[in-house]
């Protein structure tokens, strides 16, 4: 049997999917670091990274799945000279030695954040 692609709309009626379950897989949007009053979050690196990484955990968890079922993550960083704390970071979300597959790239990222992330996961849902 073939599963039929579930779309999850983005908030405020932008054009894209903040989520697709499709084919055995979940995969999420680009995910922005934001505060607490839901504004663009342009603390430290390592701030963001910790927001984007929450915020990522509990979108899968809502979704049924968990950071330990992603298997690629891409990754833009305003500046590379984050790439060591982002790292630091980064790391403390995976198990050791069981590190998703990774891009990760710089680019000018909206609203003056420094970085954003994106996932695959195994969608977990789809065998029960």
């Amino acid at each position: 049997m073939t599963s039929v692609p579930t779309f999850y709309p983005a908030p405020g009626g932008m054009p894209f999917s903040s989520a697709v379950r499709a084919g055995g897989f979940l995969m999420l949007s680009g995910q922005i670091p934001f505060d607490d009053a839901k504004r663009p979050h342009t603390g430290s690196i390592e701030e963001q990274t910790h927001a984007v990484l929450k915020s990522i955990a509990n979108t899968l968890q809502g979704l049924g799945s968990s950071l330990d079922e992603v298997v690629k993550v891409n990754v833009w960083l305003s500046d590379l000279a984050h790439f060591a704390a982002f790292n630091e970071v980064y790391r403390s979300y995976f198990k050791e030695g069981r590190y998703p597959v990774r891009s990760l790239v710089q680019a000018q990222l909206a609203f003056g954040v420094g970085v954003e992330i994106e996932v695959q996961a195994l969608d977990t849902t789809a065998s029960r």
